[in-house]
């Protein structure tokens, strides 16, 4: 494989060799925490391209979530919902930053709590991801969560936020300024 390859061709390739519905099984194992030894070659499939003593090593055991949560985004089966929604409350943000994308591409609604909780997560490409992924999931009572994020200290999450407030108001078809005038 060629290491030049983009996370979605590995995928693809990982697709082709295992197939689908095995490919999000075996990232679903290994996002809820399953023990990423004997799965150096799924995972080199995938893209990784380190030691596996590496990856099992302390402070990198999260690694293996990271490639199987990154590989969920472009190989999806509908099975893969809870363990992505569970893994939004990972320690490792990077983790949470791709469950809340994968939350947002699937719409999966059951995370819109947890993704309302994000949008105060300490790193702020967590808060941005928790505000896309709100503008598909999120219902009225969210948008003040939202709101609050126009103004963080980060531009892309204000950016984020912005967008999101914009397709929420739209997707829900709700009037502007009742709540511009209430601070959120």
């Amino acid at each position: 494989m060629d290491a030049r390859q983009s996370p979605r061709e590995h995928v693809r390739q990982a697709r082709a060799r295992y197939g689908t519905l095995a490919v999000v099984q075996r990232c679903v194992a290994l996002l809820r925490g399953a023990d990423p030894a004997g799965e150096e070659e799924f995972l080199r499939m995938l893209g990784f391209r380190g030691e596996l003593a590496w990856l099992l090593r302390e402070p990198n055991p999260y690694w293996a979530r990271v490639w199987a949560a990154r590989a969920l985004r472009y190989c999806w089966d509908d099975l893969a919902a809870a363990g992505v929604v569970r893994g939004l409350h990972d320690e490792a943000w990077r983790v949470v930053e791709h469950c809340a994308a994968l939350a947002g591409d699937h719409e999966l609604a059951d995370a819109a709590p947890t993704l309302v909780d994000l949008t105060e997560h300490p790193v702020p490409r967590v808060r941005a991801a928790a505000a896309r992924a709100l503008a598909t999931v999120a219902e009225r009572e969210h948008l003040p969560a939202l709101l609050r994020l126009r103004d963080d200290p980060e531009r892309n999450v204000r950016t984020a936020a912005e967008r999101a407030v914009a397709v929420l108001r739209d997707r829900l078809d709700l009037d502007p300024d009742p709540y511009e005038s209430s601070g959120g």
